[in-house]
C-alpha cells in the first residue's frame, strides 16, 4: 500500500493530491522540560515528549518515508484530510520538528466529531482536581459550568502558556509565553470541539472551514441546525516546487481563543 501510494503521488497530474487518511497525521507534541519545579516529576531531559499516539501522528518512520518521497520528487499540492481524533487540527505535513529541521511538504487537516466525545470530555469527569498537572490540561473558573481546555495551549504554544492562562485567564499573557518550537506545524487545534469540516479544492486554492457547534448534549429544533461556537477558515494557495506551503487563517464567526 505504501509503495502504491508513493507511486500514485509521483505519477499524478492533479494540482491537488489529497490523502484521505483514516487517522490524523499531525504530530501532537509537548514540552514538559519547561514545566516549573513542583509540577509533578521532573522531565528527565531537555527533549520533547509525545502526547498521544496510535495514529499517523506517531508513525515517524513510515510517515517520514512518504514525506521524503514527496520532497525528493518535487510533488506539490499535497493535502491531507482525516478524522478519528475527535478534535479540530490544521497545520503542515513535516517529517520532523525543531530542534531537527522543519520543512513542510504539505498541508493537513483533522475534523472534529459531530457527537462522539473526546479527551476533554473524558478529563472533565476523570482528571483529579488536585493533580499538579491539571493546569496544562484543564483550567477551572468560578461560576463556569465546565473547565476550559488548556490542553489546546499546551499542544500549540507550550506548557508555560497553558499554566499562565490557567492562573490568570489572560490569553494575551499566555500567548506571550509561547514556545515557538513546540508546534510550528500547527495553526489551529481544538481538542474539545464538535462539528464538521468543509473542504474545497479549487484550481489554485485549497480551503478548509471548521464549523464548531456547542457540545451536542441536547437536541435542537432550529431550522438552521442551532447555534455555533465558531467558524474558522484555513486557505492555501497552490505552491510550486521549492516553495513552502502557507496557510492563511480567517476567523469567520465566534472566538476560538484557546485554539489559535
Amino acid at each position: 500500500q505504501r509503495e502504491w501510494f508513493k507511486r500514485t503521488l509521483a505519477e499524478s497530474k492533479a494540482k491537488w493530491k489529497v490523502w484521505g487518511a483514516s487517522g490524523g497525521t499531525l504530530d501532537w507534541r509537548v514540552d514538559p522540560q519547561n514545566l516549573p519545579p513542583g509540577m509533578g516529576n521532573a522531565w528527565p531531559s531537555k527533549s520533547y515528549g509525545s502526547f498521544g499516539g496510535g495514529d499517523f501522528g506517531a508513525a515517524y518512520s513510515e510517515r517520514g518515508e512518504i514525506y521524503d518521497h514527496i520532497r525528493r520528487e518535487g510533488i506539490t499540492g499535497f493535502a491531507t484530510v482525516s478524522g478519528d481524533r475527535h478534535s479540530f487540527w490544521a497545520g503542515y505535513s513535516a517529517k520532523s520538528l525543531p530542534p531537527e529541521t522543519f520543512e513542510p511538504v504539505g498541508i493537513a487537516f483533522i475534523t472534529g466529531s459531530i457527537s462522539a466525545p473526546g479527551l476533554v470530555e473524558s478529563w472533565e469527569h476523570s482528571f483529579p482536581k488536585d493533580h499538579p498537572l491539571r493546569p496544562i490540561h484543564l483550567a477551572d473558573r468560578p461560576g463556569k459550568d465546565r473547565p476550559e481546555a488548556t490542553i489546546n495551549l499546551t499542544l500549540h504554544h507550550g506548557v508555560r502558556s497553558a499554566i499562565e492562562y490557567a492562573k490568570t485567564g489572560d490569553i494575551a499573557a499566555a500567548r506571550a509565553l509561547r514556545n515557538p518550537d513546540v508546534a510550528p506545524h500547527l495553526e489551529f487545534i481544538d481538542m474539545g470541539g464538535h462539528g464538521y469540516a468543509v473542504v474545497t479544492a479549487a484550481s489554485d486554492v485549497f480551503e478548509t472551514e471548521f464549523v464548531c457547534i456547542p457540545r451536542p448534549i441536547a437536541p435542537t429544533e432550529a431550522a438552521d441546525g442551532g447555534p455555533i461556537r465558531y467558524r474558522v477558515k484555513h486557505q492555501a494557495k497552490l505552491w510550486h516546487q521549492g516553495e513552502t506551503p502557507k496557510l492563511v487563517q480567517t476567523i469567520l464567526e465566534g472566538d476560538p481563543k484557546l485554539s489559535v
